[in-house]
């Protein structure tokens, strides 16, 4: 009765996390790399050919994701100059809105199928390693954590390279701590010595199982290449706490899983490896050129060591943090050799991590948390063990799913407490963790609803503010993968001066001058769009048109700016 009930508590949170994984993905327009990912699978598989992205990302996440568009049949435009000369966001922009199936339908359908697929390696392997490692009370706890952790809710439910290597990554350490794990079958006494017989069987299959969850890591993302090396320490580092296999041997099972690996790595890619290693040389020149971020007020090109710690802090419930460390404090003062897998993979990414030069979001450390799933798992299963413990225990449930309650259906803009909630979340952090371009469709309900007034829009984005009915004269500036141009609006004949504002362009991140909409931030918005895009009404607010005009004038749009300086005339 009582896994009855552990079970049903799983359940339930799974049920949770399926209804709000679709509620997000109703709610939320195309992000600003899901065109690429989603045009670029679908290519490799109608043409058989990797060209668009492949030196970006790996194939697998991608086609992957794209699977349901089979079903459809869009137009795959091989003879379009963009697809020719792999220009991946206007192919992207080209396949999503211009095709003969409706964009929606096509991202959603594949939307839908990357969460569920994604989410189901995800409970599976996190179930399995807490179950190995801690027993069913923390297997269920674990899953049930996962189920609720907002990064899994959003990210796992969008069309992006972030979910699928996370899943593999956490696979590869779960099946590798089942091969250290593997007890030899027989013993016998020689002498004074006792000589261990091993099973070959099993640890041929684990070895080679392992192998293949890291090709499959390493064939979603190019920062995957870091797994062999650190999976064969981790055996190497169990064998020496725990001698089972001489040393000779063990770099025999470590050479069948990097065969398995290669070889998955090489079908995926059609056995042209070369390829692979061609898009691994790019990604690492262009990680060393660095990529302009924010974080907490600060701007930064070559990243600070803190970014991740902070966004880990604030981005993830409270309650989990808890859980977390409680479960890591019980690991520690239980300790077994199970518990470093537990430990140190999460550990070596999150520090390689903090020293990049590419600090744009949260999901870039999604390895990271199945392992504080199963941690949570652990601390969950302690109080539950420690009865008198059950006060802390029950308001901290409360707590977790008070802050997914308030922020939902906008769980990629999630922040806890700490943070301040969802609606302070932009003065922290901006880019993928908060803003990257799905609030245009919130946006544009709120102006359906009034009349469907035009806007001035600063967007980061790239979906079709059009699409979603917005009329709109464009503000050019900061990151622009594809172009904005506008409805055709005359902004002398506004009769209101509305300014849309993403959170990302209102920090300035991608804008030469940083503080270009500084003077936006003491103005109370008329409405916010999945706490991502900000509306101002300037209507009588002479200086923010004052401010506005001379923005218009360093874009040359000097007709724009003297009717902006009109109005501040009349009014």
């Amino acid at each position: 009765m009582k896994h009855k009930i552990l079970i049903s508590v799983a359940a339930l949170a799974l049920a949770a996390h399926l209804l709000m994984g679709f509620a997000f993905i109703k709610s939320a327009a195309p992000t600003y790399d899901e065109p690429v990912h989603l045009s670029s699978g679908y290519s490799y598989l109608a043409t058989g050919r990797y060209i668009m992205n492949i030196m970006d990302h790996p194939p697998l996440s991608e086609m992957a994701s794209a699977l349901p568009l089979l079903c459809y049949r869009p137009s795959i435009f091989s003879n379009h100059t963009y697809f020719m000369g792999a220009l991946p966001y206007h192919y992207g922009d080209l396949f999503l809105y211009q095709n003969v199936v409706d964009a929606e339908k096509m991202l959603n359908a594949a939307r839908v199928f990357s969460f569920i697929l994604w989410g189901a390696v995800f409970a599976v392997f996190i179930g399995l390693f807490a179950f190995k490692t801690a027993g069913f009370e923390a297997a269920v706890f674990s899953v049930a954590a996962f189920a609720l952790l907002p990064v899994f809710i959003s990210n796992n439910a969008l069309v992006t390279t972030d979910a699928a290597p996370a899943a593999f990554y956490f696979a590869s350490f779960c099946l590798g701590c089942m091969f250290a794990r593997i007890e030899p079958l027989t013993a016998t006494l020689r002498g004074h010595k006792v000589i261990k017989v091993l099973d070959n069987k099993k640890h041929y299959r684990y070895a080679a199982l392992t192998g293949l969850a890291t090709g499959l890591a390493m064939a979603s993302k190019f920062s995957m290449f870091v797994l062999p090396p650190l999976v064969i320490g981790m055996w190497i580092l169990h064998n020496i706490l725990e001698p089972k296999i001489r040393l000779p041997r063990l770099l025999w099972y470590a050479a069948v899983y990097l065969a398995a690996a290669l070889l998955t790595l090489a079908v995926v890619y059609k056995f042209d490896l070369a390829l692979y290693f061609d898009g691994l040389r790019e990604t690492f020149k262009r990680l060393d050129q660095g990529r302009s971020s924010f974080i907490w007020g600060t701007h930064s090109i070559k990243g600070v060591w803190w970014y991740f710690p902070v966004a880990l802090t604030i981005k993830t419930p409270v309650a989990a943090l808890l859980l977390a460390f409680t479960g890591l404090a019980v690991s520690l003062k239980r300790f077994k050799k199970e518990h470093l897998w537990l430990l140190l993979p999460p550990l070596c990414y999150f520090a390689s991590a903090s020293f990049t030069r590419v600090q744009i979001g949260f999901r870039h450390i999604m390895p990271v948390m199945p392992f504080l799933a199963v941690f949570a798992g652990l601390g969950a299963a302690y109080l539950k063990e420690k009865k008198a413990l059950l006060w802390v225990f029950v308001p901290l449930i409360f707590l977790w799913i008070w802050g997914l309650a308030r922020t939902g259906p906008y769980y990629l803009e999630y922040f806890n407490e700490l943070a301040g909630g969802p609606k302070n979340g932009y003065k922290y952090l901006v880019d993928s963790n908060l803003d990257w371009g799905q609030g245009i469709k919130p946006l544009g309900s709120y102006l359906k609803e009034r009349g469907n007034p035009p806007v001035i829009l600063s967007y980061f984005g790239v979906a079709k503010p059009e699409y979603y009915g917005i009329k709109y004269f464009p503000l050019k500036g900061g990151l622009a993968n594809v172009e904005i141009n506008g409805t055709g609006e005359d902004l002398c004949a506004l009769k209101r001066p509305l300014l849309a504002v993403s959170a990302t362009n209102l920090q300035g991140v991608y804008f030469p001058d940083r503080g270009v909409f500084d003077w936006l931030k003491k103005r109370k918005p008329l409405f916010t769009a999945g706490y991502s895009i900000f509306l101002y009404d300037l209507t009588g607010d002479k200086e923010g048109l004052d401010r506005l005009s001379d923005i218009f004038d360093s874009q040359g749009l000097n007709r724009e700016a003297d009717c902006l300086r009109g109005r501040i005339k009349d009014e």
